[in-house]
This record gives C-alpha cells, sequence and structure tokens, in this order.
C-alpha cells in the first residue's frame, strides 16, 4: 500500500496516487463513458462491458451514447463507478494504476466494514486498528463512520415506517416482536421522537445530535443486532433526555 503522500517539485501532493483522479471522472455529467475508464486502467473494453452488462446492479444503471465517430459506447452510471471499481482484478489493471485501486479497494473495505457490521464487532480493519491502538486521526474516521452509518439506519427504517403507515397497514406498523429488526426499530422509533422533540425547541435539525449522544454514551455504531441490554440502555436514555427536553421552557424567539 502506497503512502497518503508524496513530495514533488510543486509542494506536497496529498493522495497524489488517488485512483478516481487516475480515471479522470468528469463530475459533471451523469454517465462515465466505459471505453476511457478502462484505457485510463489499461483493462480490455469487451471483458468490462460483458462483466457490466451480466452483473445484477451495474447491468441496469449503464446507457449507449454515440461517441465522436458516431459508434454507440457503452456508458455506466457515475455514482456506480466505485462499485465497478471495487470487483475489478489487480492483476488485470496496468501497473502504472495497479497499487493506486489497491489502496482504494482497501479504503472501500474498511468503509463497507465499518457501515455494514452488527454492533459490537471490533474484528480487523484495513484502515483502523483495534480500538487500543487507535491514532487521533483514526478514532474520528471510526466515530465519522459511526455517526454515518446511524444516519443511514435510521432513514432506511424511517422510510419503511412512512411507506407502511402511507399503505394504511397500521397493524404491521405497531407490531413489536423480538426479531432484530424490531429492535432496530424501536431503537429509530425512539430517535426519532428525541430528534423532533428537540427540534421544536430548538429549530434546528436535531439527528446529529442524537448520533452524537448515542456514540459517546453506548457506542452505539450500528443498529443491526444490538445486544439487548445495551438497546435497552439506551432506548431508557433516550426517553430520558427526550422527557428533559420536554420539560424545558421555551427558548426565546430567534431574533
Amino acid at each position: 500500500m502506497s503512502t497518503n503522500h508524496k513530495h514533488s517539485s510543486d509542494g506536497l501532493i496529498f493522495f497524489g496516487d488517488d485512483i478516481i483522479a487516475t480515471i479522470e471522472l468528469d463530475p459533471n455529467v451523469a454517465y462515465a463513458s466505459l471505453a476511457d475508464l478502462c484505457a485510463a486502467l489499461g483493462l480490455e473494453l469487451r471483458p468490462q462491458e460483458r462483466r457490466i452488462r451480466t452483473h445484477a446492479i451495474l447491468g441496469g444503471a449503464t446507457r449507449s451514447f454515440a461517441d465522436d465517430q458516431g459508434r454507440r459506447v457503452l456508458h455506466l452510471r457515475l455514482d456506480l463507478v466505485p462499485l465497478w471499481l471495487t470487483g475489478l482484478d489487480l492483476a488485470a489493471v496496468a501497473p502504472h494504476a495497479r497499487e493506486r485501486l489497491a489502496m482504494y479497494q482497501r479504503e472501500c473495505a474498511s468503509v463497507l466494514w465499518q457501515s455494514f457490521r452488527p454492533q459490537g464487532f471490533v474484528a480487523e480493519d484495513e484502515l483502523a486498528r483495534s480500538r487500543e491502538t487507535q491514532t487521533g486521526a483514526e478514532q474520528a474516521y471510526v466515530a465519522a463512520l459511526a455517526m454515518a452509518t446511524l444516519a443511514r439506519h435510521q432513514l432506511v427504517i424511517e422510510r419503511h415506517i412512512d411507506e407502511r403507515a402511507a399503505d394504511g397497514n397500521r397493524a404491521a406498523e405497531s407490531a413489536i416482536g423480538a426479531s432484530a429488526d424490531t429492535q432496530a426499530e424501536l431503537l429509530a422509533r425512539a430517535v426519532r421522537r428525541g430528534a423532533m422533540a428537540a427540534a421544536e425547541r430548538t429549530r434546528r435539525q436535531e439527528y446529529g445530535g442524537v448520533f452524537s449522544g448515542g456514540y459517546r454514551q453506548f457506542g452505539i455504531s450500528s443498529y443491526r443486532r444490538m445486544p439487548p441490554a445495551r438497546l435497552h440502555e439506551a432506548l431508557e436514555w433516550l426517553e430520558r433526555w427526550r422527557g428533559d427536553i420536554m420539560g424545558e421552557p421555551e427558548p426565546p424567539p430567534d431574533i
């Protein structure tokens, strides 16, 4: 894995080996030319076309556009280029881009694990070491990913709750069982009640504060498969916190 910075005649280049810079994505377009992506990485075009067309996710996110010579060229939706990159075989990539792609795939693996790991799992991470040996930067990285993960879990669960309510399925919405999904829903409901109560008092978006408090107080970094004891503690804390907010006097109006 390459270092994160290098020196040049122009000074310090931070992440000068960034794979996204290597493939020269244009942020002003919605689709990227697969031919251009393959050329930047030294890949053969035809195998990548076959791979994308047969992929369950990538295959539904392509379009064909005419190039300057009028030939139809396969384009991949820009937001799915990272997914395509994670599945590339390093041995098939040009030597000049191999190290950059390896670093990128390691980072993707770390982000995926931090975002999807069940609560309480502390297995190895490609970027962040064990909690006892983490540097300040690593601690900040793990905490920031935890906030993003909680926000994503919250929005997904809220979306399911709201969709069920819109469908008129009130019985299904109120049914609470013992599965991991319903435990996650209990937590998401408590978070929403607390965030909405706080927003009424502060007139600001308060989800971030709830996520930050849960992470600091209980180390909550995921709604997935939380240990029941930790879930119970978190729910009690959220209800006490919401009660304290509701018992406070109204703040003065904004001027």
